[in-house]
């Protein structure tokens, strides 16, 4: 097959880029919809050297690799997705250039398949997205002011079924940070045994600021240009940064209308009204706080506990007060622009209630202030960054004074610092673990939708618990089994059930 090269459309906006592993092809936005090919699992005897291609194979974040299984490869040039930048929520720490999420992703994903033996045919095909979308969209900001935006899908697996993944809006997103997340989502849900792939998508637009009817105006567009992409059946949206219940409503109704009915199970996070379920606005706390309950009762640390946690926006909100009301101290909280410690333990609801009136912690006068790094550095029982990815970096792990780290944002902690807390003696619970409680009560509500059945508030945080301690629980038999980590340990639990059912499932000629 010739190598693919962009070509012009008469009216600019119609023509994207669908990349499948690594073919590509040019087609309309609103009708183009490509799988890669899946492989077979080939175990090759333990007694058998590797040959020089299968060597290869193992060596971490090689893209020369392409040419083992794909009929042509894509010139860098030409593959881009625009990198998120952080969040309001956390001022970033400085990241080493080798510290991207989907390096560090890679690295990790490397490591499990080396110890589980994978097959260098189930490697290629695990290493890539099946899909990756980029397309057009065209709006009208203001009365004759037309602003041609993009939008990204990124589809890493559907062995297991439809993907399941967020959506972003930021000016600026990469291809890596999309494909790392949506690699994450693939080994996340395999991890917890849902039946999902993983995926992700966003537009490179900052809805704060807009007016409502611009912001209505682009999600509707883009949820056009998923059409065909998306559904109960293929790809379930979820909320993420800057996106809402709202948002997620707007996604629903058009894709109802399209489809003429109302399929309230293409979105997660919708309003209650619309097939919302309940349990969603504590579900993240609910699981932190099960996690690291279980986690230091393994350790033989007894409780309550001292927690500080980096992130005061919705997911460190959750977790701080899900933890004050089961008995333990918060010492330190910090946001964006500011960081407060006390060694008694905060107030939860008064710094939050404070930062909701001024927008920020910083100014609480009931604590002491602090830097965005000492809140890093304090000494306590367990440390939950709640922000941003790559908060923990080379640069600070060694710095780091928690005796546990729980992962409630994604990816805080780069490759590099997760060795370095290791080799330290500090556990993590990882990302895949962390924040797993949100990834479930997803699928809880995607299964109500689907059912027409609506589960009482207490069935559904008992389900979510049980889930999120049994996936810990499963990681931790794997971690001693092999003895590697707690992060290692998930990712492997993930590509191995993964791998299996690709096998299972075979390859359609």
């Amino acid at each position: 097959m010739p190598a693919a090269s962009p070509f012009p459309t008469s009216n600019g906006f119609k023509t994207a880029w669908v990349t499948s592993g690594k073919r590509r092809t040019c087609a309309n936005a609103s009708t183009a919809s490509w799988s890669a090919p899946s492989g077979m699992l080939r175990k090759p005897p333990t007694s058998t050297k590797p040959t020089c291609e299968s060597a290869l194979i193992w060596s971490a974040s090689n893209e020369s690799l392409t040419a083992i299984t794909c009929e042509e490869s894509m010139p860098e040039s030409q593959d881009l997705l625009p990198t998120l930048p952080p969040e309001e929520e956390q001022a970033p720490t400085p990241v080493l250039p080798e510290d991207d999420p989907f390096s560090s992703m890679m690295e990790r994903f490397d490591e499990a398949a080396a110890l589980l033996g994978l097959a260098p045919d189930a490697y290629s095909v695990l290493r890539r997205s099946d899909r990756e979308f980029k397309f057009a969209i065209p709006v009208e900001m203001e009365p004759g002011k037309v602003k041609v935006l993009h939008g990204y899908r990124v589809q890493h697996n559907l062995s297991l079924g439809p993907c399941l993944g967020g959506l972003r809006l930021d000016n600026d997103l990469t291809r890596e940070e999309l494909q790392a997340l949506a690699a994450w989502n693939t080994w996340k849900c395999a991890a917890l045994g849902l039946p999902f792939g993983g995926s992700f998508g966003g537009i490179n637009f900052d809805p704060r600021g807009q007016d409502l009817g611009v912001v209505e105006r682009v999600i509707r567009r883009y949820t056009a240009g998923v059409l065909d992409l998306i559904g109960p059946e293929r790809d379930v949206t979820s909320p993420d940064l800057h996106c809402n219940e709202q948002i997620m409503a707007w996604i629903l109704d058009t894709y109802s209308m399209h489809v003429r009915h109302t399929n309230n199970a293409v979105v997660v996070g919708k309003p209650m009204g619309l097939g919302g379920t309940y349990g969603r606005d504590s579900a993240v706390g609910l699981g932190v706080r099960a996690l690291i309950e279980a986690r230091m009762t393994h350790l033989r640390q007894a409780g309550p506990y001292r927690v500080v946690v980096q992130g005061a926006g919705f997911v460190g909100a959750q977790v701080a007060r899900e933890l004050i009301h089961r008995g333990h101290k918060v010492i330190g909280f910090g946001d964006l622009h500011g960081s407060v410690f006390k060694e008694e333990g905060l107030d939860v609801e008064a710094v939050l209630a404070h930062r909701k009136a001024h927008g920020t912690i910083r100014g609480y006068g009931d604590a002491q202030e602090i830097r965005h790094e000492e809140l890093l550095q304090l000494p306590c029982d367990v440390l939950v960054p709640a922000a941003t990815a790559n908060q923990i970096t080379g640069l600070n792990a060694e710095s780091i004074e928690a005796k546990l780290v729980v992962e409630a944002a994604n990816g805080p902690t780069t490759a590099r610092a997760d060795k370095i807390l290791q080799s330290r003696g500090i556990p993590v619970v990882p990302d895949l673990l962390g924040n797993s409680a949100a990834m479930i009560i997803a699928y809880f509500e995607w299964v109500q939708n689907r059912a027409g059945y609506y589960w009482p508030e207490d069935l559904v945080t008992e389900r979510l618990e049980r889930m999120v301690v049994e996936a810990y629980h499963t990681a931790r038999d794997v971690a001693r089994e092999h003895k590697v980590g707690l992060r290692l340990a998930t990712c492997m639990v993930g590509v191995k059930r993964v791998a299996y059912f690709d096998e299972l499932r075979g390859i359609y000629a």
